[in-house]
């Protein structure tokens, strides 16, 4: 946050920027996006630099004490980078946080986008929830990008999981598009459990974010370039 208590400081990643863009969200602070199409790619490499980059950042939040741990937690996640594609995952970002006790928090959040037969927007909503097996509808809401439809979950793990850390909290934002043939699905997954009327506050949070509008100021839509199909159009017709 600046100085000013009504001014906030983000960042714009540059595919906000992208003509083609039709789906926008940010993220919170204490989370970093991790680009994981990109977690095989060679570190000497533009594309492996960036998960370099992405990595040293999450390790800013993290003690020192506590980075070895969660250096397992995200090699735990790069293996699940090929599920998440199949998934439709579009964005994956990692949490770090705090706890009173000192100890730190984990999460993950990931955005994908799924295609649907046409259907009504806040139906879609709400379809997409109680088709979900295991988890239990919490709530529909009128959000500002439109309907969504809310579920949270108790995943239980295998049983040579940390006997602390035996179980998983899930809570899913289902987020149909205006036009009623896509859905976006917001996720954030952590195994503080006891943590997670905290998360949840954070998932909404996030959820009310979702734009299916550029929300960008005016100044930064102006410097939004042509996308390749603009530019072939201008090129015929002038």
């Amino acid at each position: 946050m600046s100085d000013d208590a009504d001014e906030f400081e983000y960042a714009i990643d540059e595919s906000a920027m992208e003509r083609d863009c039709d789906l926008w969200f940010a993220l919170v602070p204490g989370y970093v996006e991790v680009p994981f199409h990109d977690l095989f790619a060679d570190p000497e490499s533009p594309e492996g630099a960036r998960v370099v980059e992405a990595v040293n950042s999450l390790l800013e939040l993290v003690p020192e004490g506590k980075q070895a741990d969660f250096l397992d937690q995200l090699a735990q996640a790069r293996g699940l980078t090929l599920e998440m594609r199949r998934e439709g995952v579009v964005n994956f970002a990692i949490g770090a946080h705090e706890a009173d006790d000192g100890s730190m928090l984990e999460s993950f959040v990931t955005l994908a986008r799924r295609e649907i037969p046409w259907t009504p927007p806040k139906l879609a909503a709400v379809q997409a929830a109680t088709a979900r097996k295991n988890a239990l509808p919490v709530a529909v809401a009128d959000l500002p990008c439109g309907p969504a439809a809310f579920t949270e979950a108790l995943v239980e793990l295998p049983e040579e999981a940390d006997a602390q850390r035996r179980s998983l909290y899930e809570a899913t934002a289902y987020l149909p598009f205006p036009d009623g043939r896509n859905l976006a699905i917001l996720t954030l997954t952590t195994r503080a459990v006891d943590a997670r009327e905290h998360y949840r506050d954070i998932h909404r949070g996030m959820a009310e974010m979702v734009s299916f509008e550029n929300p960008l100021p005016e100044e930064f839509k102006a410097h939004i370039p042509e996308s390749e199909v603009e530019v072939s159009v201008r090129a015929v017709f002038g």
